[in-house]
């Protein structure tokens, strides 16, 4: 099993965007095959940090829901809505 966390540091004007896309994207992921969990997170004391947590069966089940339309989308308008890069870490569990 895989284990991703990405964080992401949104603009407090984007707030709305980036839920606006992440929501159908969360809720998309869960319905993947070799998906076994996809939850968002905000940070207690930091607005508009939130960390993705995501399980994955496997590789190819990543590679698979890489090319799920809402991924693509967000990753499309990611920088826009971004104060910095994200930050990805990828797990063997």
């Amino acid at each position: 099993m895989k284990l991703i966390t990405a964080t992401f540091f949104i603009k407090a004007d984007k707030r709305e965007a980036f839920l606006a896309d992440v929501t159908p994207l969360i809720k998309s992921s869960r319905a993947e095959t070799g998906n076994h969990n996809y939850q968002l997170y905000e940070a207690v004391d930091l607005p508009n940090q939130f960390v993705m947590v995501e399980e994955w069966e496997n590789q190819a089940a990543i590679d698979q829901h890489n090319t799920n339309p809402h991924f693509l989308h967000l990753m499309e308008h990611l920088k826009d809505y971004s104060t910095a890069d994200p930050i990805i870490k990828v797990a063997e569990l």
